[in-house]
């Protein structure tokens, strides 16, 4: 099941829910109860099980690593 970050229009409280995509449209704002929610645009990771040395460094910390 998917992981989908809110905001709520309200409040301005954001908050992640584990829920089926159905449900989306129900979600109510867990501090205020409020059902004014923006979905919000979420990051993801994918392991692809490759080389962990081809992996992106997070950030700039391999910038300076890296050379050029």
């Amino acid at each position: 099941m998917p992981i989908y970050e809110f905001e709520c229009k309200d409040c301005s409280n954001k908050f992640d829910l584990m829920i089926p995509n159905a449900d989306k449209d129900k979600v109510k704002c867990p501090q205020c109860g409020a059902a004014n929610i923006k979905q919000l645009i979420s990051l993801f990771n994918s392991s692809s099980g490759g080389n962990k040395s081809s992996n992106i460094q997070p950030g700039c910390a391999g910038c300076a690593q890296q050379g050029g």
